[in-house]
C-alpha cells in the first residue's frame, strides 16, 4: 500500500527530526541549562534591574559586578590560589570567565534633535533618539596633555565584532565607544577593575548624549560544555531614567566547534536535510504534473512549502553560525575580548525556527494518515470549516485592531500593558483567556475603563467565540450527513487486526508452530458440490451482515444506508432448486420493500435513490405505475448529475410520458 509506505517513511523522518531537536536543546531530560540561566540571573541580573540612573549604574559596577565577576577569596575569607582565580560568582561555582569583560557605549551626536525657536534661549542644545543617522562618533572625554582628541574613541562594528542589537526601546548598531575591563585571573584583577570603573565615573563617561551602555562577558561550564554569553543592557531613553535588562544566550560549545559528539550531531542534521530535499523534490515533480494553480489550490500544497521554507532558512542559520565560529578562537587568549554573540545569535535563531517547525512538522503527519477512517472524519471537518473560518478570522482581526487602537489611545500613557500597539494587542488576547486587570483600567480612565472592558468582553467572549463554535458544529454536521464516522475501536477491529492476524498465521506456517493444529483440524475430502455450497454460504453470510448494518443505519435515518438496503432487496438471491441453499438465504427478493426504501432514501436527497425510485414508479415495480410522479423524481436526480436520469427523462419526453 503506497499510502502505508509513505506514512512509515514520514514516521522515520519524524524520529530523526525529534532527535535533532533534542540534540539542539542538549537532551530531552537535561535541565542544567535552565538552572544555569536561573543562577546567572540571580547573581547578575536581579541587582542590575534595580538601577534607576547613571549613578546607580556605577554603583552596581563597583559594589556588585566587579566583586561577583572577579572574586579573590573563598567564602571563609581564605585567599584564592592560582587555580581558583577566574571562576566568577563565588565558590564553589562551575563556570569559568573566558576572555576580557567589555563595556560599550552608544551615543547620539550634537544637534540630533531640533529645538523650537520660542524656547531656543533656554534650551540651546537637544539630544534626540538613537538611530544610524543620529549616531554620535566624535571622540569625547578628557584630552591628554599635548593631544587634540578626547580619550574615548569611536570603534566600528567590524572592529568590535558586533552585530546590531535590539533592546527594549531601540535597535543599536555594532559600533560605539568600547572600553575593556581588566580580566586576567590574578589577585589584583578586582582592584584593577574597580580602578577602571572609577576612572569612567570620574571622567563622566556617561552623559546626556549616552543612549545605551552594554557590558559583555562570556562564561564556560566545562562539565556541560556550555557557553553562556551575557549582555547587561542599560538604555538611557529620551524620556529619562534608565531601562535595564540582562540578555543571556546559552549554547553547547560543540554546536559551534565540532568535536566527536558534535560531529555526530551534524551528520544526523545532514541526513535530516537530505530527507527534506527528497520530500521537496517529490513535491516539485507533483507540482510539475498538476500545474501550479491546481497544486497550490490544495491545502497541503501550501502547507508543505511553508514547512520546507522554515527548514531551509533554519539550516541557513545553522551553517552560517558554524562559518562565523570557524573564524573565532576558542578559548580566547588571556587579556583579549572575543565576541561570540554573532554565531550564538544564529544558533538561537536556528533553535527558534526549529521550535516553530516542530509544531508544523508534527501536524503534517495527518497528511499521511488521511486514509485512516477515524482520522479522516476529523480532517474532513477541518477542511469543511476552513472557508468559513478564514472569513471569521478576517472579521475577528478587524475587531481586534479596532479595540487594540482604542485601548492603546486610552491607556498607553499610564498602563505598562498598553504601552505600544503590539503590547495592547497581546494584552487583549490575554483577556480572552481570562487575564483581566480591570482596576488599573478604571484607575487610568474612570469612564472608558469600565466601558471598554464590558464592550470587549461582550464582543469577544459572547459574540466571536460562539460564532466560531457554531462554524465548527455546522461543519461537523455537514460531514456527518455525508459520511459515516468510523470509531477507533471499529477501525482496529475491522481494518487493522485482520491483516495482522493473517501475517501471524503465515509466520506460524513458516515456523511450523501450527502443524499439529492443522493436522487435528484438517477436514475430510469433500466433493465439488460441498465446496460450492460452502463458498456460496460464505457469500450469503457476508451479505446478511451487510443487510443487518444497512437496516440499522437506514432505520436511524441514514439515506446512504437506506439506498444500499433497497439494492439488496431489489436483487435478493439467485434462484435455485437447492433447498439446502434456500434455507441459508437471509432474505428473499422483495421489490415492494426495495421500492419502499428507495422512496425513503430519495426523500432524504440521495440522487441514486431518486433515480431508482423513479424507475420503480415508471415501470410499476413494487408500487403503482405513476409516470408524472416518476418524471419529477428523474428531474431531481438529473439536477444532481446522475447521467441515467438525464437519459430516462429524455426517453419519457420522447414518448410523451409525464408531460
Amino acid at each position: 500500500n503506497p499510502k502505508t509506505i509513505d506514512a512509515i517513511f514520514y514516521c522515520v523522518f519524524l524520529i530523526m527530526f525529534t532527535a535533532v531537536a533534542f540534540n539542539a536543546q542538549g537532551g530531552a531530560t537535561n535541565s542544567s541549562s535552565y538552572y544555569t540561566s536561573a543562577n546567572l540571573r540571580h547573581k547578575w541580573e536581579e541587582p542590575f534591574l534595580r538601577i534607576s540612573d547613571a549613578a546607580g549604574w556605577f554603583d552596581y559596577m563597583e559594589s556588585v559586578f566587579v566583586p561577583t565577576t572577579f572574586p579573590i577569596a573563598w567564602y571563609n575569607g581564605e585567599p584564592f590560589g592560582a587555580d581558583d582565580l577566574g571562576w566568577p560568582g563565588g565558590h564553589p561555582e562551575m563556570y569559568r570567565l573566558i576572555g576580557e569583560v567589555s563595556t560599550r557605549q552608544v551615543r547620539v551626536a550634537d544637534g540630533s534633535c531640533s529645538v523650537a525657536t520660542a524656547i531656543a534661549g533656554i534650551v540651546p542644545v537637544c539630544y534626540g533618539s538613537y538611530s544610524r543617522n543620529t549616531e554620535g562618533k566624535e571622540s569625547y572625554g578628557p584630552v591628554a596633555e599635548g593631544g587634540e582628541q578626547g580619550r574615548y574613541q569611536y570603534s566600528t562594528a567590524e572592529s568590535n565584532g558586533e552585530n546590531s542589537f535590539t533592546a527594549q526601546v531601540g535597535t543599536y548598531y555594532g559600533g560605539g565607544f568600547r572600553m575593556s575591563i581588566p580580566s586576567t585571573p590574578s589577585n589584583i584583577t578586582q582592584e584593577q577593575a574597580l580602578l577602571r570603573v572609577k576612572q569612567l565615573r570620574d571622567t563622566r563617561w556617561i552623559d546626556r548624549q549616552t543612549r545605551a551602555v552594554f557590558v559583555d562577558f562570556t562564561l564556560y561550564n566545562p562539565s556541560d560544555d556550555t557557553l553562556a554569553i551575557v549582555k547587561l543592557s542599560a538604555e538611557f531613553p529620551t524620556s529619562g531614567g534608565v531601562l535595564t535588562r540582562a540578555y543571556l544566550r546559552q549554547l553547547r560549545a560543540q554546536q559551534l566547534w565540532l568535536r566527536a559528539e558534535g560531529t555526530a550531531h551534524v551528520v544526523l542534521e545532514t541526513f535530516l536535510l537530505l530527507f527534506i530535499l527528497g520530500y521537496a523534490g517529490s513535491e516539485v515533480r507533483l507540482m510539475y504534473r498538476m500545474g501550479l494553480t491546481a497544486y497550490f489550490g490544495r491545502f497541503w500544497g501550501v502547507y508543505d512549502w511553508i514547512n520546507f521554507l522554515l527548514f531551509f532558512v533554519s539550516y541557513g542559520f545553522r551553517y552560517h553560525a558554524l562559518a562565523l565560529a570557524g573564524g573565532l578562537p576558542f578559548p580566547p587568549t588571556e587579556g583579549t575580548f572575543v565576541n561570540y554573540e554573532p554565531p550564538a545569535f544564529y544558533v538561537v535563531q536556528w533553535k527558534n525556527l526549529m521550535a516553530i517547525n516542530a509544531f508544523v512538522t508534527w501536524i503534517k503527519i495527518f497528511k499521511y494518515l488521511e486514509s485512516v477512517p477515524f482520522l479522516s472524519h476529523l480532517l474532513k471537518v477541518f477542511y469543511t470549516a476552513l472557508p468559513d473560518t478564514v472569513g471569521f478570522l478576517a472579521a475577528t482581526i478587524a475587531i481586534f485592531v479596532g479595540f487594540t487602537l482604542s485601548h492603546f489611545l486610552a491607556y498607553g500613557d499610564d498602563i505598562y500593558a498598553y504601552r505600544t500597539l503590539a503590547a495592547s494587542f497581546v494584552t487583549l488576547y490575554r483577556q480572552l483567556l481570562g487575564d483581566f486587570d480591570v482596576q488599573s483600567m478604571e484607575d487610568s480612565n474612570r469612564v472608558l475603563g469600565p466601558a471598554f472592558f464590558v464592550l470587549w468582553t461582550l464582543v469577544s467572549t459572547i459574540l466571536l467565540l460562539n460564532i466560531f463554535i457554531a462554524i465548527v458544529i455546522d461543519s461537523y454536521e455537514k460531514v456527518r450527513q455525508q459520511v459515516d464516522r468510523v470509531t477507533f475501536a471499529a477501525f482496529v477491529r475491522e481494518s487493522a487486526l485482520p491483516p495482522l492476524q493473517e501475517v501471524y498465521k503465515k509466520i506460524q506456517k513458516l515456523t511450523g508452530d501450527d502443524d499439529d493444529e492443522e493436522e487435528e483440524e484438517e477436514d475430510p475430502p469433500e466433493d465439488e458440490a460441498e465446496r460450492e455450497f460452502r463458498t456460496w454460504r460464505r457469500y450469503i453470510f457476508r451479505r446478511s451482515r451487510s443487510a443487518f448494518w444497512f437496516k440499522s443505519a437506514a432505520e436511524g435515518g441514514h439515506p446512504g444506508a437506506a439506498y444500499e438496503l433497497a439494492l439488496l432487496f431489489k436483487v435478493g438471491h439467485k434462484e435455485g432448486s437447492d433447498l439446502t441453499k434456500e434455507a441459508h438465504v437471509p432474505f428473499p427478493r422483495d421489490v415492494k420493500l426495495a421500492a419502499q426504501w428507495f422512496g425513503k432514501a430519495a426523500e432524504a436527497g440521495n440522487s441514486l435513490a431518486q433515480y431508482e425510485y423513479a424507475m420503480c414508479l415508471l415501470e410499476g415495480v413494487g408500487v403503482e405505475r405513476d409516470a408524472p410522479f416518476a418524471c419529477e423524481w428523474l428531474e431531481l436526480s438529473a439536477q444532481q448529475g446522475v447521467a441515467q436520469a438525464y437519459y430516462q427523462l429524455g426517453m419519457c419526453r420522447e414518448r410523451g410520458e409525464g408531460v
